[in-house]
């Protein structure tokens, strides 16, 4: 018994809410992702107190400041969770404040999840959720996967009610891209859909680099494309439903090459980009 709650909890998608359209597209998301994963949709919105009083505006005790701050967090959560509930009817939504900036939060909140999500930018009106930093801080430092939601999120899906937009990963014969690999085959497999390797820079597929696949569900494809990895990668991305990188940070942040790559990603794919995060050593 104590296990099944375990494993469920450990299927469970965290969204960070701020009260943004960039952050409700990610509550979107997640909320589909969360029915796939059989898990909990889990909103969560970060709240620090103001530390000073802005110039030309009334003054406001401390009490009154924080209960406005929190009225808003609240109200941002009340909206994601009626979004939630509209494009995923019957996940289980959990709503959480928590104090403190939107990086540690999430933080805390990924030592348990199986999966975090965030939206590409954007400021709630009461100053929570930064969705633009943040996904690059979260990315780094996350214990579970994170997703950048951006691009095209709405599924498409055949007669069958199969998803056609695959799950697209590098191959770069590293550990943190061996693990990518590992989560993007998942992730297709939940979809139904096939999974695209990318072999950036090559003229044609190293034939010890192909990744076999063990479920005949998961149609494997693997491509060469002689542009540099962002180029070959972001015209991949175009329709697909999920592009996934694998990183291993340096000092908490998204340091070296595939650091820069997934940077550029967050910025310039044409959809949801999924971080696999390595811990070094």
């Amino acid at each position: 018994m104590a296990g099944e709650l375990i494993a469920y909890i450990r299927r469970t998608v965290v969204v960070g809410v701020d009260g943004t359209e960039p952050a409700l597209r990610a509550v979107r998301w997640g909320a589909r992702e969360a029915v796939r994963r059989g898990g909990a949709l889990r909103l969560v919105i970060a709240t620090v107190a103001p530390v000073f009083q802005p110039m030309g505006l009334d003054q406001v005790g401390p009490s009154r400041a924080r209960d406005a701050i929190a009225g808003a967090a609240v109200e941002s959560l009340d909206e994601a969770a009626d979004v939630a509930a509209d494009v995923a009817p019957g996940v289980e939504i959990v709503r959480q404040v928590r104090g403190g900036s939107a990086p540690v939060a999430l933080h805390a909140e990924s030592e348990w999840a199986g999966l975090v999500v965030v939206g590409t930018r954007g400021r709630g009106p009461m100053r929570t959720v930064v969705l633009g930093s943040v996904a690059a801080a979260t990315a780094a430092t996350a214990l579970c996967p994170v997703v950048v939601v951006r691009g095209e999120i709405e599924p498409r899906t055949d007669r069958a009610g199969a998803d056609t937009a695959g799950v697209v990963v590098p191959a770069d014969g590293s550990a943190a891209g061996r693990r990518a690999t590992a989560f993007a085959y998942e992730e297709a497999r939940r979809r139904g859909s096939g999974l695209l390797v990318v072999h950036a820079g090559c003229a044609v597929v190293p034939p010890d680099d192909r990744i076999a696949g063990g479920d005949p569900q998961v149609p494997v494809r693997h491509v060469a494309d002689p542009d540099d990895a962002e180029s070959a990668l972001v015209t991949a991305s175009s329709g697909a439903a999920l592009l996934v990188v694998g990183v291993q940070p340096r000092r908490r942040s998204l340091g070296g090459p595939a650091g820069r790559l997934c940077r550029s990603l967050l910025r310039t794919a044409h959809c949801p980009v999924a971080v696999v995060r390595t811990s070094a050593g």
